[in-house]
C-alpha cells in the first residue's frame, strides 16, 4: 500500500499539467492539520478556564 501511495505521488509530480499539484495537496493537508491542532488547543484552554472559573465561584466566602 505504501508503494502504491508513493507511486501515485510520483506520477502526480511527473504530470506537469497542473501547477505544482503535489505541493498544493501537501499544503492543504498541512493547513488542515494545523487548524485541527489550533482547535483542540483552544478547546483545552477553554475547558481549563471554565474549570478554574467554577472552582473560584464554588469557594466563595459569601456563601449562605
Amino acid at each position: 500500500m505504501l508503494n502504491r501511495t508513493r507511486n501515485f505521488f510520483k506520477e502526480l509530480h511527473e504530470d506537469e499539467s497542473g501547477p505544482n499539484t503535489v505541493e498544493w495537496i501537501l499544503l492543504v493537508i498541512v493547513a488542515l492539520l494545523v487548524l485541527v491542532a489550533i482547535f483542540y488547543m483552544a478547546q483545552w484552554a477553554i475547558d481549563k478556564f471554565n474549570d478554574k472559573k467554577g472552582a473560584v465561584e464554588g469557594n466563595s466566602f459569601f456563601k449562605k
